[in-house]
């Protein structure tokens, strides 16, 4: 009630130069002249500042430009003269999503669903908020709600999918095909790994790969665990097994813990690969920012450590720069350069002491439903002695 006698105070006081000014903004504000909207509906709260409808907007501008911290500010100081305002609530809610501060978001969104239990927008912003707080059971049954409301709420019902998909079991199919331009056999590599969802907090996974190159084929298979200890500290690991392999590794162990704090995701990499004739130590830090709500740069660094067993050792410097982009919301794409050891996840004896490798890498994902995901991959690799080879990756994933 306060917020509406204020507003329709400033709408009583308001002159026609004012209600025209406060017009045009709207009206850059829908055409999606954002910075010129926020510019006029800042002059008409520096000018009035019990204008709470200038200030959500903007509130609401800040949040549209990506801005959530100055969203916050503004939302916040609305909520400090008027705490019942729902839209500034709300507002406050998503910004402090946004920037990761989930305790202080869902003290905001549970004040507004206190006001206003019903309000679509108080129950759809509550789902977004468990949702990147990592409770994605809740987070969709709130989306639920608003689905009964509103069933045919399409941003509301995307966001329920792609939550459903995210928490689903899911089975990972891939083929990797390596060609050189010496003479040495082209190689081919088959993969499938099942992703078995057991809580929101717990994962098991497994995993089978087929190599075919210059010898006769060869296996391995393995497992492990994905484990979100809290909101911010998660933990994957596992171990990979090859029998009489010699392209592949014998044993294949790997550790990684990711802390996220805010739009930064830092992460501990380890491994340790075994092969007949050599073992392999290689591990490092990596950083992954949101620049923007569609853009993330990451950074790794990876020391890496060969033994050969007949008694030569050798070090290797390893990085990897890159930057990954969502072009629309079922397509996303990512452009990144590695130098030395690179792929991992498919290592052979061959790339071990490779620490001179210079990699251009290229994929795109194109989700054809939240459910079914097509990844493509193109790497082209330069070594010493004018060695270059070339990678294609294809997976599918399929959530269920």
């Amino acid at each position: 009630m306060a917020s509406t006698a204020i507003f329709v105070l400033a709408l009583l006081v308001s002159t026609p130069s004012s209600q025209d000014a406060r017009a045009e903004a709207e009206r850059l504000a829908r055409a999606g002249a954002r910075q010129q909207a926020l510019e006029r509906f800042q002059a008409i709260a520096a000018e009035n500042p019990s204008d709470i409808a200038a200030r959500l907007w903007i509130g609401r501008l800040h949040l549209e430009m990506d801005n959530p911290i100055r969203a916050a500010a503004v939302y916040e100081s609305i909520v400090a003269t008027d705490g019942q305002n729902v839209d500034a609530l709300v507002g406050l809610g998503v910004a402090l999503t946004r920037t990761g501060q989930f305790r202080e978001a869902a003290d905001a969104l549970a004040h507004a669903e206190a006001i206003a239990a019903d309000r679509v927008d108080v129950l759809s912003a509550l789902g977004a908020m468990h949702a990147a707080a990592g409770r994605p059971t809740l987070g969709l049954a709130y989306y639920d709600r608003v689905l009964a409301i509103e069933p045919a709420n399409a941003s509301s019902r995307t966001a329920a999918d792609t939550l459903r998909a995210s928490r689903a079991h899911r089975v990972a199919l891939d083929y990797d095909f390596q060609t050189f331009n010496d003479d040495r056999e082209d190689t081919h590599t088959g993969g499938v790994e099942a992703n078995l969802r057991i809580s929101d907090a717990l994962r098991v996974f497994g995993k089978a790969q087929a190599h075919s190159g210059a010898l006769e084929t060869e296996v391995r298979g393995g497992g492990g665990i994905e484990w979100m200890m809290s909101r911010r500290w998660s933990l994957r690991g596992g171990a990979l097994f090859g029998d009489d392999t010699s392209e592949l590794p014998d044993t294949d162990t790997f550790a990684d813990v990711a802390f996220r704090q805010g739009r930064v995701t830092w992460m501990l990499e380890g491994r340790f690969v075994q092969f007949d004739t050599a073992d392999l130590w290689i591990g490092g830090p990596r950083v992954s920012v949101a620049v923007q709500s569609n853009v993330d740069l990451f950074a790794a660094y990876q020391r890496g450590s060969t033994s050969y067993e007949f008694g030569d050792s050798y070090t290797s410097d390893n990085f990897t720069v890159g930057v990954a982009a969502r072009l629309a919301p079922p397509v996303r794409t990512v452009a990144e350069y590695r130098h030395g050891i690179d792929r991992l996840d498919w290592l052979t004896v061959d790339r071990i002491d490779a620490g001179d490798a210079d990699t251009l890498s290229f994929g795109l994902s194109t989700d054809f439903t939240p459910f079914v995901t097509l990844d493509v991959h193109y790497d082209y690799q330069s070594r010493q002695e004018d060695l270059n080879l070339q990678r294609v990756r294809a997976g599918l994933i399929f959530r269920f």
